[in-house]
């Protein structure tokens, strides 16, 4: 492995653009290689990271060390398998994929090749969220009764946008809950039962999902609820925790700022509340960018693998299966993230 990890970026789009900014302020990382099915954003990209722009992942292939996959969740598949069957790490922008089918098989080309695949959950690594971690892992909360996730606002802005293309679109609960799910699995374990209504509002669109309420099962007994819709008129954001011995919750306006940190145990007079600057910008994506490099740099697993977008996946096509059935389903469990930090 040479001194800096060679990063190759297929996909150029909006995402594409966070991850090379926060790539870019990495000593141990350098983007030298973009590729898109349109030309000229590759080359926009590559310009702006100093890298080359190819044609195919395969003409970059041997440039690069590891390769992220951050085109629309239906094309992961193909481009995944070609590049660990290469014998080069992924790190796949969440969700891992829009079907199980294309999921499972990512996972099996992983274990067969012996390469490492990631999972791009970036929420795991924003300073709110690691707080809500660190006050229930630290036991300031006890033991955990209930997590609540709720996220309002406009998922989907005017202009182009891969997600209302037919096609291409798979929804918020496969696309943009997963994010949530993962979240949960982090700080609770595994979900094995889903209850969930779905709703669409927009009729131009059949299969756009952008309204959901769920009531998750974990597996250690504790319950939670996502509340999501990408309608809202009003943008808001919430997250929490109720233990035993307190609770524990982020706020802010949007879909994704966070702007306060609230803490309150029994042990304590009065509730803290610390202000926070988590907006969602490059600093996540350059620590989310640090971990997988140093993982690929160091031989060692990281700390999101394929696995749990495979699991978070699952989870979001059984709300999508109890919103049909109107029944609750039941999951087995599924191995739980690894608890490096």
């Amino acid at each position: 492995m040479r001194e800096r990890v060679r990063v190759g970026m297929v996909g150029a789009g909006g995402i594409a653009q966070k991850h090379v900014e926060g790539l870019l302020q990495l000593e141990q990382a350098a983007v030298t290689a973009v590729v898109d099915v349109r030309p000229e954003r590759a080359a926009a990209l590559a310009q702006r990271a100093n890298a080359t722009p190819y044609p195919t992942l395969e003409a970059c292939l041997p440039q690069v060390d590891l390769v992220y996959v951050l085109t629309p969740p239906s094309l992961h598949r193909a481009l995944t398998v070609a590049a660990l069957e290469a014998g080069k790490p992924v790190v796949v922008e969440k969700p891992l994929a829009s079907s199980l089918e294309d999921g499972e098989a990512m996972v099996a080309a992983a274990r067969r090749s012996g390469v490492p695949l990631m999972t791009a959950f970036n929420m795991r690594f924003r300073p709110g969220f690691r707080k809500l971690k660190d006050a229930l892992d630290s036991g300031q909360l006890g033991a955990p009764i209930s997590f609540w996730s709720q996220r309002l606002g406009s998922g989907v802005g005017a202009g182009e946008n891969w997600r209302t293309t037919p096609g291409l679109l798979c929804g918020m609960t496969v696309e943009s809950l997963s994010h949530d799910i993962d979240l949960i699995r982090w700080l609770l374990g595994d979900i094995v039962q889903v209850a969930a209504q779905v709703r669409q509002s927009r009729s131009d669109l059949p299969g756009f999902d952008d309204n959901a309420l769920i009531i998750l099962g974990l597996a250690q007994g504790a319950m939670a609820s996502i509340q999501a819709s990408w309608s809202s008129h009003i943008p808001y954001n919430s997250r929490g925790i109720v233990g035993e011995a307190g609770t524990a919750l982020v706020t802010g306006r949007g879909l994704w700022e966070l702007a306060n940190f609230h803490l309150k145990t029994a042990a304590m007079a009065h509730e803290q509340i610390e202000v926070l600057d988590d907006r969602l910008d490059a600093s996540s994506y350059r620590e989310e960018g640090r971990h997988f490099v140093a993982c690929v740099a160091e031989g060692r697993a990281p700390a999101i693998s394929g696995d749990d977008g495979l699991a978070a996946l699952r989870v979001s096509h059984a709300i999508l299966e109890s919103q049909a059935s109107g029944q609750t389903i039941h999951l087995t469990t599924q191995p739980s993230p690894t608890p490096e930090r």
